[in-house]
């Protein structure tokens, strides 16, 4: 991997568009709640909320609470290919809804903004990669306001983050790199995991005899 990974970038970069994300994204804010989000028995429609949500992982599908959507608007459910990016909080983290969402009818909460990439040579997946990289999240250091120890980012701020757009077959290899990168991760989490186990077995059998 750390082989693939040299090779790749080694290389310079032909031509690159920069520009911003309002420019190539809609944005739109999650489902209106305007009390809590309450579980209900019976009902299948999930509500993505922050804490099903991982910038390492995606989102945990089986943890999202499932309700009835509240009031009279039209839900816009989520669909592959959809980014999630929170409004307020520290950790400024974007979330692309991908295809394990399969046939599930799903919205985000309203602390979420929900963008969708309408030019056709721009993958989503890169869109939300680039989020998290250090240009994106230098922007919202300098521009997010802070209530207190919370940071709120505004619809103006994040149409003005700046993104680097390189062609479509780059953009297949970065974002195919990233998700070799996220599993060795993964792997690496469950390998540490079992050898924790290991090592607690035998510790408990050092202790049994």
């Amino acid at each position: 991997m750390t082989a693939q990974f040299h090779h790749a970038y080694m290389h310079p970069m032909r031509w690159c568009i920069k520009n911003t994300l309002g420019a190539i994204a809609e944005v739109s804010l999650g489902y209106p709640f305007r009390t809590g989000i309450k579980p209900i028995p019976g009902t299948t429609t999930a509500v993505v909320q922050m804490r099903d949500t991982s910038c390492t992982d995606g989102i945990d599908w089986p943890s999202c609470v499932r309700t009835e959507l509240p009031g009279k608007r039209k839900p816009d459910w989520l669909k592959p290919g959809d980014i999630l990016f929170p409004t307020r909080g520290n950790l400024s983290c974007a979330t692309l809804v991908d295809e394990t969402i399969g046939d599930i009818q799903a919205v985000a909460a309203p602390h979420f903004f929900v963008l969708r990439i309408h030019q056709a040579d721009v993958l989503p997946a890169y869109v939300a990669w680039w989020l998290n990289q250090e240009p994106a999240q230098r922007h919202l250091e300098q521009q997010a306001q802070s209530s207190g120890i919370v940071r709120n980012i505004s619809r103006t701020v994040l149409d003005t983050i700046p993104i680097a757009i390189p062609p479509l077959p780059r953009q297949q290899q970065i974002t195919g790199l990233a998700q070799a990168m996220r599993h060795e991760t993964q792997l690496l989490h469950q390998l540490m995991q079992s050898n924790q186990q290991i090592m607690t077995g035998l510790a408990r059998d050092l202790m049994a005899h």
